[in-house]
């Protein structure tokens, strides 16, 4: 055995032997009953009953089917201690639970509402209520993954009260509407008013909703921190319904920020991030005074009835800074403020973008389904063509890349479209530099990684890094990725 395979071989034995003791599982069915004892063959009828049952390390599985509730369900009474140590809350095996919160009257009430730290939610969806669909409220260190929130009455998704250090992982949120204030609240994802700091949005999709896509605007709190990073934005700003629109929808891609009394900081990070077809601008400062920086970011045709793809023209507060770099704008216009440190963007020169840039500009594909892990689709609309000039001129940002430098905008060209889900560096290779993270997030911060997907990195993830490196080690060019 060589020495490789030898280290390898120890740290999974080493991770076996420590694994985690049994928790208790829980499972909650439409068609179940509180009185029954929670397992597979006899479970709950409501989450509430679950929720004051499990410990920290507990999870709830909830059933496929529809789950109707007239209240809402409050994620706070119990919490979990550690990111190792969640209470966990997911649709059973696949299946999507949808919490239908329709018959809820109008008002203040969210549907799902984490005010508890350590939370674990995956593949739920949120449909109907009278505010947010999902809402963190004060909550710290929660991961919500793979939902979705739909037609609720307010914002889809959002975080306030000193909501902090949360993750949104492979989200959606669409079609949502406020009727009391004519569509002027309901954006997909308010990460906003009095919220924490530290939150991070990752491989999000936001799509018509009446308002914003992204709303970062802040009444209560200062000087926060917010990243989003492979997140898209597209055709906000219309009722869904109808496709009628007025002045209350404002219809931003990504509203970094912006308060009251035009004062407030919301650092905002935005890395490959997508924008298009949203009523006004794609990337929009809206008076926000606190740093924004925007890496390899794409903006397309924004600005349907007024606005720019990328907006920041306003001076920001002492300290701040502004920084564009690699991004690319096409069919729609640029406002961006002296001060703004702009390198290698495709409006300045040499770069002069037209439609022989992009393999496709149609957008359709982005409204696909996700894959069956969650991730964003496949598609190649925005992708750069063949002999771009965009193509290996950006400046390193500290993003992965392939070729002799970055490329301009959200998609990479060329590489591996299919990677491992071991390779942890991106570089299309499972090698022992993967391996060296994987052992250091074993070591230091266990929820980073987490290569099959159920919310813990634990022994089965150890097994899944062992099938990959020997299967993508037997044949690198065929066995693992497609370049």
């Amino acid at each position: 055995m060589n020495r490789t395979l030898l280290r390898l071989s120890l740290m999974l034995w080493i991770l076996f032997a420590a694994y985690p003791a049994y928790c208790s599982t829980y499972f909650v069915d439409p068609n179940g009953n509180d009185s029954n004892s929670g397992d597979i063959n006899h479970p709950f009828k409501t989450i509430p009953h679950a929720v004051t049952l499990a410990v920290a390390g507990d999870t709830i599985y909830v059933r496929g089917g529809t789950h109707a509730y007239t209240a809402t369900i409050t994620l706070g009474s119990k919490s979990g201690s550690s990111p190792t140590n969640r209470c966990s809350l997911i649709g059973y095996n696949g299946e999507r639970p949808l919490l239908d919160f329709s018959a809820m009257a109008d008002g203040g009430s969210d549907g799902l509402k984490l005010s508890g730290n350590y939370w674990y939610v995956k593949g739920i969806d949120c449909k109907g209520a009278p505010h947010s669909g999902i809402r963190i409220s004060g909550g710290t260190y929660n991961i919500v993954e793979f939902c979705r929130t739909f037609q609720n009455r307010n914002a889809g998704t959002q975080l306030n009260s000193g909501a902090a250090y949360n993750q949104i992982i492979n989200c959606d949120s669409y079609y949502n509407y406020d009727a009391p204030t004519n569509g002027g609240n309901a954006d997909g994802f308010a990460i906003k008013m009095d919220v924490g700091t530290g939150n991070y949005l990752y491989g999000c999709r936001s799509w018509q909703n009446s308002d914003d896509g992204y709303d970062g605007y802040l009444r209560g709190a200062d000087d926060v921190n917010t990243t989003y990073e492979k997140c898209w934005s597209f055709k906000n700003g219309w009722y869904w319904l109808d496709g009628s629109t007025n002045s209350s929808m404002n219809g931003n891609g990504f509203k970094m920020g912006g308060s009251d009394d035009k004062t407030l900081r919301h650092n905002a990070t935005l890395k490959n991030c997508l924008s298009f077809q949203n009523k006004a601008k794609g990337f929009d400062q809206n008076n926000n005074k606190g740093s924004m920086t925007l890496y390899n970011c794409t903006a397309f045709n924004n600005g349907i009835v007024s606005g720019a793809n990328f907006s920041i023209p306003s001076a920001l507060a002492a300290g701040k800074t502004a920084i564009v770099t690699n991004c690319v704008s096409f069919t729609g216009t640029i406002s961006l403020g002296s001060f703004v440190v702009q390198t290698t963007d495709s409006w300045n020169p040499p770069f002069v973008v037209t439609n022989a840039d992009f393999v496709n500009i149609d957008p359709s594909a982005a409204y696909g389904a996700r894959k069956a892990d969650g991730s964003l689709p496949d598609i190649n609309f925005m992708h750069l063509a063949y002999g771009s000039d965009l193509i290996n001129s950006g400046t390193y940002v500290g993003l992965p890349y392939h070729g002799s430098a970055p490329d301009l905008g959200y998609f990479e060209y060329g590489g591996c479209t299919t990677p491992a889900a071991s390779d942890l560096n991106s570089d299309c290779e499972v090698d022992f530099f993967d391996y060296a993270l994987l052992a250091d997030a074993w070591a230091n911060d266990l929820s980073d990684v987490d290569l099959n997907n159920d919310g813990h990195l634990d022994f089965l993830d150890i097994a899944q890094f062992a099938i990959d490196w020997l299967t993508c080690n037997r044949d690198p060019a065929s066995e693992c990725w497609q370049r």
